[in-house]
């Protein structure tokens, strides 16, 4: 088994294991027929090996996901900011949908969307969390929308509350979000 070091992104980790894989594939048919299938092999493992000694190590100063990381504080989201999601909670839609059209059109590597609801059967309240993360601005690395809806006597959802929240690239805030713009 390959091993790599903790920091390793699970995706090239993956990728590294089916490269293994393959590369154990190739041996096993090659073996019998000649000795260039061990040659192949080796070197593919020297490749590997590269690969996994080369993995960038874990941020030691931001956590692994965006989503564990602590908010120290989060901004109020003016109302006239999200009134399109405002019209399209009136004319029934999902607390997913309202949340998305708050957070906008997503551009990075990584979202993550939670819904609690206040009791299982038929929730009054529910709050949405939109967290981003890896995204493709030099000073935002991640970004996290905290969204509280309740239920209106028609049953459509009404938007009660929006807050935004960053962790930044640089600076103090790279371990946590804040309500502060990234420098």
């Amino acid at each position: 088994m390959v091993r790599c070091n903790p920091g390793m992104p699970e995706v090239i980790a993956g990728r590294l294991l089916v490269a293994v894989g393959v590369a154990r594939t190739m041996f096993a048919a090659t073996r019998s027929r000649s000795r260039r299938g061990t040659v192949q092999l080796g070197a593919g493992l020297s490749i590997l090996c590269v690969m996994c000694a080369s993995a960038p190590a874990a941020r030691a100063d931001r956590p692994e996901s965006a989503l564990d990381a602590p908010v120290a504080n989060a901004r109020l989201v003016a109302p006239a900011r999200y009134q399109g999601a405002t019209a399209s909670a009136a004319a029934g839609a999902s607390p997913l949908e309202i949340a998305l059209q708050i957070a906008g059109e997503f551009e990075g590597a990584a979202q993550q969307v939670t819904q609690l609801n206040e009791r299982s059967e038929a929730p009054s309240t529910t709050r949405v969390t939109v967290v981003r993360d890896g995204l493709l601005d030099d000073s935002i690395g991640a970004q996290r929308w905290d969204i509280l809806l309740e239920r209106n006597a028609g049953g459509a959802w009404t938007i009660r509350e929006v807050k935004e929240a960053w962790i930044c690239r640089r600076g103090e805030s790279r371990d946590r979000f804040v309500a502060d713009p990234c420098p």
